[in-house]
């Protein structure tokens, strides 16, 4: 008896179906709670045609790997919404999506933390302060991902302070294979100095090598190929200026339509037709639409790197992920040069020549103010003026290395021996003259005799204390001819120190220098009268009047700054005021005469702002300085020698005089005790030549000797009897002869005029 659609067999059938609806339950509540990516289902059944029954197991995804994939595809979905999605199509080039997002405000940020720390990175970017900018370009192509659009650069500059320095660099760095680390390893284990610069760089924006549109005139199929006709088969280079279309297209040549890419498989140049097939996009061209040359945007990958003058380089790249701003992990091999070396781009001109000749270097400023912690002046703070007393300065002699050399006593006691034979010169002087005015009133030849022995003796000491005094007076002169400086009048000095202000600020602006004024006032502490002056002003035709100050401005040296290794900066050092080879900043130095009152006042000067603009404190208050009483206007020994270098050419002239005679020509004159007026007698009769003439009995010369007029007076008596033959026939010659007596007589008068008395009555003729 046949089962089919029994009610047994039906019954059987629902219990089968129920129960697999039962597992399909557990394993569906199984899905729901595990961790599992799948669940297995077993259901038993029978075969639809023999009726034999059979197990089937059936893997179904549990609800956790749902929701993982769904989540998966919502991340991957808001990617691309955001633009961050790049599509890789199969020809191998890259599209990146672009979306237009709504337009709202940025979410508040909340909650960022305060920052405890500070971090340094090296950004050496003075090159880049160049005009024109000095570049060295690198190419990436293939080294790089072609969607990459910027590099992290590392630089190790090494220190080349001179040339040896830059040789080494030459020797044992260029041409040598090393990683950064073995570069910067090796560099410290020879102990050379070296900075490092990091930095991110965008590679150029690229600019579309070639330009040309082609209008779609026509399109035909042609055996089963669309053809289109084209207007033009030219196209030219951007950098030409006009656009010179010297370039034809090509099998290969890719044109852009629209958003989409097609490439040239197939061309006739002498028809102007060209067969294209789909690159990227889904743009269909058209008739009088127009197709434009392409270059794909990833065809280079050019790297323009800064560079310094007499820069020694090492370089090393990484590449970036620009999908996910992620570096790469290594360096690349170093690129060790010298820029000196290097030559200009079509040209021949190497670098430091072009350097010199071209370049305007305002990083080397702002190197050289980093250096040097420059302080704007607006950032800075006016220093005080410095506070000081009278006290604190004092008057010196300056010129006192010029008697250095001299024996000082030696010139004290000449001087003083000089004095003493002076004085007794002239009191011999005196003595003489009083002898002589003396010895004409005297009668007695004996008194006569004795008081004119005295008088030769007298003169005789004049004449040896006379050339003493000159060769003393000669002796001094000589050493002020052998130190002529001497001679010079001694120079004073207001000097002293003050103390200087502290510092104002943080980090502390030193004072660097001062600036001090002075004027010389009148005894009574006022002002000199002040001069004015009047000047024509161009602009305005007008006379302007100025009054001129008499104030005296002098600014003292300036602190020095020293480079501190250490800090690779330069700082200021502190002056030691003790050093007298130094010029201090703090020291004053004014020139003052006897007689003289100095006001002086002082400002502090700070480096904020030097030199251009440097800031200035008030004037202190100033202080009146006069020269010391107890202090000689002039020096003792330098007038001695003046004097004596001054009486040397009276010296001279004396005995000038005396190889002339006339010296003893005035000291032959006496006083005139008969002369009311008081005129001299100019010379003694004994001082006075007179030639004898010796004659035999014929009246004829025969010898002449000189001998004093006072010893022929002498010889005559006054009693001698003079008789004169008259000769017969010579009455002229005897009258003659006879007035010739008369007048010899007439002469011995002047003499003693007792001698003509007794005479004058015995000359008669015969």
């Amino acid at each position: 008896m046949s089962k089919v659609n029994s009610f047994t067999e039906t019954v059987n059938t629902l219990i089968e179906q129920v129960n697999i609806g039962m597992a399909n339950v557990v394993a569906l509540n199984e899905s729901i709670t595990t961790q599992n990516d799948t669940i297995n289902l077993t259901v038993e059944q029978k075969n639809a045609i023999t009726g034999d029954p059979s197990t089937v197991t059936y893997a179904m995804p549990s609800y956790n790997t749902v929701i993982n994939k769904v989540n998966s595809l919502e991340q991957t979905m808001d990617s691309f919404v955001k633009g961050e999605g790049v599509v890789l199509l199969a020809d191998g080039t890259y599209r990146k999506v672009t979306t237009q997002p709504v337009a709202i405000s940025p979410v508040e940020i909340q909650n960022i933390s305060i920052p405890t720390n500070f971090y340094v990175r090296s950004n050496w970017f003075f090159e880049s302060m160049m005009f024109p900018q000095l570049i060295v370009t690198f190419d990436l192509k293939g080294k790089i991902d072609d969607r990459s659009d910027r590099v992290v650069v590392k630089r190790v500059i090494f220190d080349n302070q001179t040339d040896e320095d830059t040789q080494w660099f030459l020797d044992n760095i260029t041409n040598v294979n090393r990683s950064y680390y073995e570069t910067v390893i090796y560099y410290n284990e020879q102990g050379k100095r070296y900075w490092e610069d990091e930095e991110t760089i965008d590679l150029p924006l690229k600019v579309e090598p070639y330009t040309g549109y082609f209008v779609i005139v026509d399109k035909l199929t042609i055996n089963g190929k669309e053809w289109f006709y084209l207007d033009t088969m030219n196209y030219g280079e951007t950098t030409d200026s006009p656009i010179v279309k010297n370039y034809q297209l090509a099998i290969g040549d890719q044109l852009r339509y629209g958003n989409s890419i097609w490439q040239i498989d197939a061309i006739q140049i002498n028809e102007n037709r060209i067969h294209i097939i789909p690159m990227v996009g889904m743009d269909q061209p058209t008739i009088s639409k127009s197709f434009e040359i392409y270059t794909s945007p990833f065809s280079t990958k050019l790297l323009d790197i800064p560079i310094g003058y007499d820069e020694c380089n090492s370089i090393f790249i990484k590449g970036v992920n620009d999908d996910f701003n992620v570096i790469g992990d290594n360096w690349s091999s170093g690129i060790s040069f010298w820029t000196n070396d290097l030559i200009l781009d079509g040209g021949s001109m190497n670098l430091e020549d072009y350097y010199n000749a071209n370049v305007a270097d305002f990083g080397k400023q702002l190197e050289g103010q980093a250096k040097e912690k420059f302080i704007p002046a607006y950032f800075g703070l006016a220093p005080d003026a410095p506070v000081f007393t009278s006290n604190n300065f004092s008057v010196k002699q300056l010129n006192t290395q010029l008697n250095a050399a001299l024996d000082i006593e030696s010139v004290k006691n000449t001087q003083t021996q000089i004095e003493s034979t002076k004085t007794f010169i002239n009191s011999l002087k005196t003595t003489i003259a009083q002898q002589k005015a003396q010895l004409v009133e005297l009668t007695d030849p004996g008194e006569r005799a004795s008081l004119n022995s005295k008088i030769i003796a007298n003169i005789n000491d004049l004449s040896k204390k006379t050339i003493e005094y000159q060769s003393l007076v000669r002796s001094l002169a000589t050493v002020a001819y052998e130190n002529s400086a001497v001679t010079t009048s001694p120079k004073y000095r207001i000097r002293g120190f003050f103390s200087i202000p502290a510092p104002k600020g943080n980090p502390p602006q030193e004072i660097i220098q001062f600036e001090y004024a002075y004027r010389y006032i009148k005894l009574d502490n006022s002002g000199t009268s002040l001069n004015t002056y009047e000047y024509n002003d161009p602009s305005t035709g007008q006379k302007i009047k100025g009054t001129f100050t008499d104030w005296n401005i002098v600014s003292t040296s300036v602190k020095q700054k020293v480079f501190d290794s250490s800090t690779e900066t330069y700082s200021w050092i502190t002056e030691n005021i003790a050093d007298g080879e130094i010029n201090n900043i703090n020291q004053v130095d004014i020139a003052i005469t006897k007689g003289e009152k100095v006001q002086l006042k002082i400002r502090s000067i700070s480096e904020a702002g030097w030199p251009l603009n440097p800031l200035k404190s008030s004037w202190s208050d100033p202080i009146i300085l006069e020269f010391p009483s107890n202090i000689e206007g002039s020096n003792q020994i330098t007038n001695i020698l003046s004097d004596a270098a001054s009486e040397i050419e009276t010296i001279k002239l004396d005995e000038t005089l005396s190889a002339a005679g006339v010296p003893t020509h005035i000291a032959d004159s006496i006083p005139n005790p008969n002369s009311g007026n008081g005129t001299y007698f100019k010379h003694q009769a004994v001082n006075l030549v007179y030639d004898l003439k010796i004659k035999d009995i014929d009246g004829v010369v025969s010898s002449v000797k000189s001998t004093d007029l006072q010893s022929q007076i002498e010889n005559l008596s006054p009693y001698t009897y003079i008789t004169l033959t008259k000769p017969t026939g010579a009455i002229s010659g005897y009258n003659q002869l006879t007035g010739t007596l008369q007048q010899f007589l007439q002469a011995i008068v002047n003499v003693d005029p007792s001698i003509y008395e007794s005479f004058e009555d015995q000359i008669n003729p015969v």
